[in-house]
């Protein structure tokens, strides 16, 4: 029967005839190699990360959790994908899972702020407030210049009824480039109205 494309009489591949004897394992083995050839390279751990850092921007909690902890398989000391997947643990609420990512990544990387404020939002959320404060405080010590813990201390002094204390942490919070919400400020003043 000849190979699959003699089964056409006068059939063309890009305007030549084909030649006989040209089989079809062989256009097969062909179009393996040129594919392979132009075949992505894996992705690499920094890859995946800066993914998941795209996903998380965008509201992709979940896709972003895939990427960092994939990067993570690939480099299992990355405190970076540690890190983001603590944060991204957080926004989905899985307190006990932040905490084991966001210590991972002190774990690997003790002078990481970005990643002892992680830490505080893991507490705090859980309403273990003697560790995120603690944990806000060591971000402040390692990067001074750090607004993002001055506010999870307000929160955290907010919650604890410390209100003085929340509102100069969330003054802070502002003159170091924080945006701190209006409705933050409303309940602080209305909590500091309040007799007693």
């Amino acid at each position: 029967m000849g190979n699959l494309f003699d089964m056409k009489r006068g059939h063309r591949l890009r305007g030549k005839a084909l030649k006989k004897g040209f089989t079809f394992p062989f256009l097969l083995i062909l179009i393996l190699i040129v594919a392979c050839a132009h075949a992505p390279p894996p992705r690499s751990a920094e890859d995946h990360l800066l993914l998941g850092e795209v996903l998380a921007q965008k509201g992709k909690i979940d896709g972003a959790i895939v990427e960092f902890e994939r990067a993570i398989e690939i480099r299992a000391d990355y405190a970076a994908a540690y890190m983001n997947l603590g944060a991204a643990y957080g926004e989905k609420g899985m307190i006990e899972q932040s905490i084991s990512a966001s210590k991972k990544a002190i774990e690997l990387d003790p002078r990481n702020a970005t990643a002892y404020y992680n830490l505080g939002n893991a507490f705090g959320k859980g309403e273990n407030y003697e560790e995120a404060f603690a944990s806000f405080f060591k971000a402040i010590e390692l990067d001074p210049g750090y607004a993002e813990p001055h506010y999870g201390l307000a929160i955290c002094y907010y919650a604890t009824g410390h209100y003085e204390l929340a509102t100069q942490h969330a003054d802070k919070a502002e003159v170091l480039g924080f945006k701190v919400p209006p409705r933050f400020r409303r309940a602080l003043k209305k909590a500091l109205a309040k007799p007693g």
